[in-house]
């Protein structure tokens, strides 16, 4: 039975591989995309459970898909959790601005995304 299901977003092929053998490890059911108009619409197709999402990406990058997807009844209410590179203050404060629940920088531990998740899936669980 699955914890639940996660749309990990990222253009580099090998962090969405090792995201998603992590997460389906741990019991999760993982979908992705590559980039931000791919992450838009396996939000809306799948109705994830959590968003895992890159800011650097083409096709609109990670503060334009939360943008997008908080402005679609279906998909305004999804958590996202930022994992990046970038760490820049204009960075944190759309972040902030845009509802992202949790902020994780590149490189990053396993165990601390993993507790991001568990953490976030239980809030989401609880305000519903």
């Amino acid at each position: 039975m699955s914890k639940g299901k996660i749309l990990v977003v990222d253009d580099e092929p090998d962090i969405v591989l090792s995201l998603t053998l992590r997460l389906g490890g741990a019991g999760y059911q993982v979908v992705s995309a590559l980039d931000g108009l791919s992450a838009t619409k396996a939000a809306i197709e799948h109705q994830p459970d959590l968003i895992i999402l890159d800011i650097g990406m083409p096709a609109g990058n990670g503060h334009v898909v939360v943008e997008r997807l908080r402005h679609i009844g279906a998909t305004s209410h999804i958590p996202v959790i930022y994992l990046t590179a970038r760490t820049g203050e204009d960075d944190y404060r759309r972040a902030r601005e845009g509802g992202v629940a949790k902020y994780i920088t590149k490189p990053f531990e396993a165990a601390v995304l993993l507790a991001a998740v568990e953490d976030q899936l239980e809030r989401s669980c609880v305000n519903r």
